[in-house]
C-alpha cells in the first residue's frame, strides 16, 4: 500500500503535536513532584526542587526531540529523502527542491553612457 504524501503530512502533524502536548504534561506533572519533594526537606528545597525538576526535564525533552526525528524520518514528505551526507556517520533528512533548468545564463550587459 502506497502512502500519499498529505496523508504523510497530515500524520506526521498529529504525531509531532501529539509528543509535544505529552511532553508538557510530563513537565506540569515534573513540577508538582518537585514541589512535592521540596516540601518534604525543608531544609534544603531550593536544591531538592532543582534536582527533581531538571531531572525530569532533561530526560523529557531528550526523548521528546528524539521521538519527534523518528516521526520526521517516518513520515517524510513526497520531496524529502535519507541522504549520507559527505563527513557524517548517519543519514540526514534533506528536503529536495528542485530549481528549473535554464540553458544559458545571461550576464546583465553594463550600461554605456
Amino acid at each position: 500500500m502506497r502512502r500519499n504524501a498529505t496523508d504523510n503530512q497530515y500524520k506526521r502533524t498529529i504525531w509531532l503535536c501529539a509528543i509535544r502536548v505529552a511532553a508538557n504534561l510530563v513537565m506540569l506533572a515534573a513540577v508538582c513532584v518537585a514541589m512535592y519533594q521540596s516540601y518534604l526537606n525543608p531544609a534544603s528545597s531550593l536544591s531538592v526542587f532543582c534536582q527533581y525538576f531538571f531531572g525530569i526535564t532533561i530526560v523529557t525533552w531528550t526523548v521528546a526531540r528524539f521521538a519527534c526525528s523518528r516521526i520526521r524520518m517516518v513520515y517524510a514528505d513526497a520531496d524529502e529523502g535519507l541522504v549520507r551526507l559527505p563527513g557524517h556517520k548517519k543519514y540526514s533528512l534533506v528536503h529536495w527542491k528542485v530549481a528549473e533548468s535554464s540553458l544559458c545564463v545571461q550576464r546583465p550587459t553594463q550600461i554605456a553612457l
